[in-house]
């Protein structure tokens, strides 16, 4: 019987080690909270797992460090919450007046999203479009964009927009000449005319016909913000670091190219 009861307890104290090791490492992790509808930039799979472009990034770059992460998704305005809350460390998103007054952003940006102009190669209008150097040069042009993109309805409405429902319509729009221009991020486009192409839809649109040009909007970039308060924030310089490598040796290429080619 006690030989019963030494055992017993022998699993327990086992079970104990384990689950306070197991919950110390969970602590020990840098933990990212971020968006859970964003893609190719960050999404939940279809196992309700983070995915996307920021996470392949983020994830190889902390296993290059060698630090645990722990990395989830939510909606949001609930992602920023938790880490307003010192639920969790870090956002990955654009670096704001209101966010700098608690995070701090790495120099190296995790992802520079581009806004680009998508025409048709054979546009009547192609001279005039590759010579847009402002917004004011899309005057006389048929634009095309999506209802809820709010950078459109701020800078484009005034220069007439036919509206599409999806980011995906819009791109079919602009695929079958029904307009001139589509000005959107590349990496946004190229991602929903790849998932268009694996869904065999409308086979008959030719998105091969579908060129870009530079557009007169800014680049923007995605920062990994760490909170002031956290005991991570002094790996932003190794960091900084991995990211600069992971461009020279093509790694972030190679994730970019992953997800939108």
């Amino acid at each position: 019987m006690k030989s019963i009861v030494a055992r017993i307890s022998e699993v327990v104290v086992f079970l104990l080690f384990v689950f306070v090791n197991s919950a110390s490492c969970e602590e020990s992790s840098f933990y990212i909270a971020d968006d859970i509808d964003a893609a190719p930039y960050i999404f939940a799979n279809s196992e309700k797992r983070p995915d996307g472009i920021f996470y392949d990034i983020i994830e190889n770059a902390f296993r290059r460090m060698g630090i645990p992460l722990k990395y989830e998704v939510f909606p949001w305005r609930r992602a920023q919450v938790i880490v307003e809350t010192k639920q969790a460390d870090a956002l990955i998103t654009i670096p704001t007046s209101t966010r700098l007054k608690y995070l701090v952003p790495t120099r190296e940006p995790v992802f520079v999203m581009k806004y680009k102009i998508f025409t048709q190669r054979d546009n009547p209008n192609i001279e005039k479009i590759k010579s847009i150097r402002s917004l004011s040069d899309l005057k006389g042009l048929k634009i095309i964009d999506y209802i809820g993109d709010g950078w459109a309805e701020k800078n484009l409405t005034q220069y007439g927009v036919e509206w599409a429902p999806t980011l995906t319509s819009a791109c079919r729009m602009i695929a079958s000449h029904r307009g001139d221009v589509f000005l959107q991020d590349e990496a946004m486009v190229l991602y929903a005319i790849k998932n268009t192409r694996k869904k065999r839809e409308k086979p008959d649109l030719n998105y091969d016909h579908l060129v870009s040009f530079d557009t007169p909007v800014p680049h923007v970039g995605f920062h990994l913000l760490i909170r002031k308060d956290s005991q991570y924030l002094k790996l932003i310089p190794k960091f900084d670091e991995t990211i600069r490598s992971m461009h020279e040796d093509g790694e972030i290429e190679k994730i970019k190219n992953k997800w939108i080619n």
